[in-house]
């Protein structure tokens, strides 16, 4: 059932007419008469209005209730997985598209997807801190002095620390989940990017970002364009540690062999 006779049918259900239902949502009876004629969709804005007044789910109104879950459950697993899983499981995806849409039955033929495996001694090794950096507004430390070991196909230059980036406001140079390397030299350059320690003790507040010295203060900004992530001033309190040397992805264990 295409979206006009969908509006339809609640609209008889409830027993309402045209011009009640267009003084609901705003429009003229005629606007709305519109709506029950069309096969594609109204404004999301429209859509959700429609819903209070019929009282039904904005999956329901689209007829779209299991398959918005099965994609709800899609896109929570797959950013659960590691980049190398997300980039194998997009190749997949691509493949079976191209498949069906050159109308190829799936039985016709059996197809191996290859998975591409590491070897342990070919890889770069980084300690990294067990303890994020926010690319976003800020994370607490842990102060625990822990570190873990992961392993990189990039080749990686002389740092003092690491840490794992957790945010998207540093995107798309500094990816969330990856790990960036940095070292212990306080601020340098002007526009470097820099990872910055925040607060007293126990109640620090680590971040990563691109840094500009604007007379006596520094200001703290995200490369991400989304107008969610402004530009911040460091407080006195605050210190730079150093600054980034590489960002790196971290190849997934179970692809690495010895």
């Amino acid at each position: 059932m295409n979206i006009g006779k969908k509006l339809k049918a609640l609209r008889e259900e409830k027993h309402l007419t045209q011009q009640e239902v267009a003084k609901r949502l705003g429009m003229t009876q005629g606007t709305y008469a519109i709506w029950e004629q069309k096969e594609t969709n109204p404004t999301l804005e429209i859509l959700k209005k429609i819903t209070k007044i019929y009282d039904v789910s904005l999956q329901n109104l689209l007829g779209e209730k299991q398959e918005a879950q099965d994609v709800i459950d899609l896109v929570d697993n797959y950013k659960n997985l590691y980049q190398e899983q997300k980039e194998t499981l997009g190749d997949l995806a691509k493949v079976m598209v191209e498949r069906n849409t050159s109308r190829l039955e799936v039985h016709d033929s059996s197809v191996v997807y290859e998975i591409r495996t590491y070897h342990r001694k070919e890889l770069y090794e980084v300690e990294v801190q067990d303890e994020e950096l926010s690319a976003g507004f800020g994370t607490g430390v842990k102060d625990n002095y822990e570190t873990y070991t992961i392993y990189t196909d990039t080749p990686v230059r002389r740092y003092d620390s690491a840490a794992r980036i957790k945010g998207e406001s540093m995107e798309p140079d500094i990816p969330n989940g990856s790990v960036v390397t940095f070292v212990n030299n306080g601020f340098d350059v002007n526009g470097d990017i820099y990872v910055i320690s925040e607060g007293g003790y126990g109640e620090e507040t680590l971040y990563c970002k691109q840094v500009f010295r604007e007379k006596d203060v520094f200001r703290c900004h995200s490369l991400n364009s989304d107008p969610q992530y402004k530009d911040f001033f460091l407080e006195e309190d605050a210190r730079i540690l150093g600054a980034v040397v590489d960002c790196v992805r971290e190849i997934d264990p179970d692809l690495i062999e010895d």
